[in-house]
């Protein structure tokens, strides 16, 4: 990887490894494997927590009663920066009207957005069109031609890949034959609908389901769903690094490319993934290096013959854990970013840069 041609100071506003809000996940959270990736590219990188300053500056301890105090400090914190590049991360508390000001009193500033929420989502489509009018570029985690229908086509806009980070996922479940569990899932709220292979599931149900045709051998990892907690911190990390297996549904499957970050958890961690055809990641990686199901019952298959071939699983997961780590490190994701967002064209060294055509 090409180091920077110089230095850049970068305020990167966003949630990063440590959060006031408990149950955070935050240990693993995108902004913070960023931050780490623009560093290790040679850039002077300032984090700017602003849930965290919201929430300290608010009644309460309420972010949302202390967004005008937020807005004031990243105005004065800017003057006394002066950053070549402002990043604003995922979350909307920095509205399009408090960026214009910002870029009004810094000519010459550099503006980007990046984003993990899915478009599928009617509010977090608006707010990432409005802040990508003020900006100078934006990032989002969703590709295919929906990107452009739904934000227009002007202005620079990438394929956001859920980055991994050698420093953040820290296991290697695909150097054990067994491990403590044998497939993972995590779910924030079971009781929202996600659609799986062309049906809408309450996940509780799912995996009851999924249980039963599955082999009594096997073990369940949950956080969130089946009445266990949703784990966070080491605990969640515990799970990770302990299941041999994990199961990737995000609430849909046909937004492209779009998925949930716990896929780069997983996979960082060395689990054989089992993830759903029709997001498109089969357009990434092969049948060697993730488990693609189009059915209930083709999941099922997979599952039980991974199950009961441990070193054929193992050989699987590990080239998945590889070409992700190669393709979706922090560093090439953060270098890909900032390269884009300063007018640099595609080059081979970022394979999903032609995405979102």
């Amino acid at each position: 990887m090409t180091m920077p041609q110089r230095s850049l100071k970068i305020v990167h506003v966003g949630d990063f490894f440590s959060s006031l809000k408990k149950r955070s996940p935050s240990q693993f959270s995108v902004g913070g494997k960023l931050s780490n990736g623009l560093i290790r590219n040679g850039h002077h990188v300032i984090n700017f927590a602003y849930r965290d300053i919201a929430r300290a500056e608010g009644w309460f301890n309420s972010r949302y009663l202390g967004k005008r105090a937020l807005w004031r400090a990243l105005k004065s914190f800017m003057e006394t920066c002066r950053p070549d590049i402002l990043l604003l991360g995922h979350g909307y508390m920095i509205p399009p009207e408090i960026i214009l000001d910002i870029r009004r009193a810094h000519p010459g500033l550099t503006t980007i957005q990046w984003n993990i929420d899915a478009l599928f989502v009617e509010d977090n489509v608006r707010d990432f069109v409005a802040r990508h009018h003020v900006v100078d570029a934006s990032f989002i985690s969703t590709a295919g031609s929906l990107v452009r229908e739904l934000i227009g086509h002007e202005g620079i806009v990438g394929f956001l890949p859920n980055p991994v980070d050698w420093s953040v996922e820290r296991g290697r479940a695909h150097e054990h034959a067994h491990l403590e569990a044998d497939l993972f899932y995590a779910c924030g709220n079971p009781a929202r609908l996600r659609r799986v292979c062309g049906r809408d599931w309450e996940m509780n149900e799912f995996c009851q389901e999924l249980e039963q045709h599955l082999p009594r051998s096997m073990k369940f990892s949950y956080a969130g769903v089946r009445g266990a907690p949703y784990y966070s911190g080491v605990d969640y990390a515990h799970l990770l690094e302990g299941t041999t297996m994990g199961l990737n549904i995000s609430r849909r499957a046909d937004y492209f490319l779009y998925s949930s970050d716990r896929l780069a958890h997983m996979i960082g961690n060395g689990q054989l993934i089992h993830i759903e055809r029709q997001t498109g990641y089969d357009h990434l990686f092969s049948d060697h290096e993730m488990s693609f199901f189009s059915s209930f019952d083709e999941l099922v298959d997979n599952i039980t013959r991974y199950h009961k071939a441990p070193q054929e699983r193992q050989k699987v997961a590990e080239a998945g854990w590889r070409r992700y780590h190669e393709l979706f490190n922090e560093r090439r994701v953060a270098e890909y970013i900032i390269h884009t967002a300063l007018g640099g064209e595609s080059s081979q060294e970022f394979p999903w840069a032609s995405c979102l055509s």
